[in-house]
């Protein structure tokens, strides 16, 4: 009776174990995108961004709100590394988020 009560705990206690280590390498492919999307932003390459965030369906906003590229949110890091197209090209979607409205004066000539 002993030893059956002592293979089913064991049993119980290694299943417990096993999810555990299935969701130890579930971040990687996350982790990987997220990489990516910071070496792009570095290399100031509007158009391998784009494709990464394509390839991956994110959209634009979910990069500018949740990815951090060494401590700093992306929109950080691009302004420190001087990444001026990827700037430009995720501008409007932080403003966006932001709610911050522009107001353009379209009679006033150039």
């Amino acid at each position: 009776m002993k030893i059956a009560l002592l293979m089913t705990s064991a049993l119980f206690t290694l299943s417990l174990q096993q999810p555990a280590t299935a969701s130890v390498g579930s971040f990687t492919y996350a982790e990987d995108t997220a990489r990516q999307i910071c070496l792009n932003t570095q290399a100031d390459d509007k158009l391998a961004l784009l494709k990464t965030i394509k390839e991956h369906r994110i959209q634009r906003k979910t990069v500018v709100e949740k990815v951090v590229c060494n401590g700093q949110p992306l929109m950080d890091f691009a302004r420190a590394e001087q990444a001026v197209k990827v700037v430009k090209l995720l501008e409007p979607t932080e403003r966006q988020l932001r709610g911050t409205v522009t107001i353009q004066d379209v009679t006033a000539t150039p």
